[in-house]
């Protein structure tokens, strides 16, 4: 988990929660800085410390640490029901405001991934917002215009390329010839072009910062691509 995903500060710090019983079935075959008993070049070999320590790379960021009591103490004085509910309820009027917007030919003007409505989703909702074609708009295209309007939408395919592949239905072999052609230059943009499909979608990020006049911003932007 990362800790400015629940209170929004400190970046760069997490934690990996993980079974003793299962990091005693990993083995690493490297070592970084903080993470070994001993090491010696002349030997030729290294000794990994313990359990999570032997994982634990460089310099914990102590700093960023000494903030954390106020970020839990935040958490438990907004209470985590109301914040629940607080997201719930913005997630919902945002989904149903989506799901509402439609081109002058009928054609629905965005495409939702994973759950239409609040069944096992949180505050995370991601999207392409399509042509009257039902084809999807760049999602760069997207983000200028959002930040135009100072609101903030994530594009790309968030850590997880395989399920853009999967949504837009792009052949193996296709990401593959386009993938040696490119090689080195290698851009979101000259990949879409080469596979003639979208690459990305756009992701709003819901909070506890967040208000409804935050989602009815984000609703214009969205809305301002209908025909």
């Amino acid at each position: 988990m990362s800790f400015y995903k629940l209170f929004g500060y400190p970046t760069g710090i997490g934690a990996l929660v993980a079974r003793r019983d299962a990091l005693a079935r990993l083995r690493r075959p490297w070592f970084a800085g903080g993470t070994v008993t001993y090491a010696s070049v002349a030997a030729d070999t290294h000794l990994l410390r313990p359990r999570n320590d032997g994982f634990e790379d460089g310099t914990p960021n102590f700093l960023g640490i000494a903030a954390l009591a106020a970020g839990f103490e935040l958490l438990e004085e907004v209470a985590m029901p109301r914040l629940t509910a607080h997201v719930a309820s913005l997630t919902r009027d945002f989904l149903d405001e989506l799901r509402s917007l439609r081109h002058a030919n009928g054609t629905q003007l965005v495409r939702i991934y994973g759950p239409r409505d609040m069944t096992a989703r949180g505050g995370a909702v991601a999207f392409n917002v399509c042509d009257r074609g039902g084809t999807p708009i760049p999602y760069t295209v997207v983000e200028a215009r959002a930040r135009r309007a100072n609101v903030s939408l994530r594009g790309g395919c968030f850590c997880n390329p395989g399920a853009s592949e999967a949504a837009f239905a792009l052949d193996a072999n296709r990401i593959a010839t386009c993938l040696d052609t490119l090689g080195a230059d290698f851009t979101p943009e000259r990949f879409a072009e080469c596979t003639n499909t979208a690459v990305g979608a756009v992701r709003a990020s819901i909070g506890m910062a967040n208000s409804a006049a935050d989602i009815g911003r984000a609703i214009g932007v969205v809305a301002s691509f209908r025909d």
